[in-house]
């Protein structure tokens, strides 16, 4: 995901990101960072030490959540 997506997602500004995110992944100029290293360096930070079925479990979760609070912010800016 982008790196404004990635901020939102992680409710962090890009600035924070940028300077004590995780690295992200480059395409050419662009800036690429995937939504399983976000999670878990939050769990990280959170100290949840996640096995991987339930660190995916609820990646997916937070990644479900994430998808539809975006889809209303669009529908509502129509």
């Amino acid at each position: 995901m982008s790196e404004p997506d990635a901020a939102e997602y992680l409710s962090i500004s890009t600035t924070t990101l940028r300077d004590k995110g995780p690295k992200p992944n480059r395409l050419g100029r662009r800036v690429l960072y995937d939504i399983q290293v976000l999670d878990r360096w939050a769990d990280r930070l959170a100290g949840q030490p996640l096995d991987k079925p339930k660190a995916e479990e609820e990646a997916a979760e937070v990644e479900r959540r994430f998808l539809e609070r975006r889809r209303k912010r669009k529908h509502a800016n129509g």
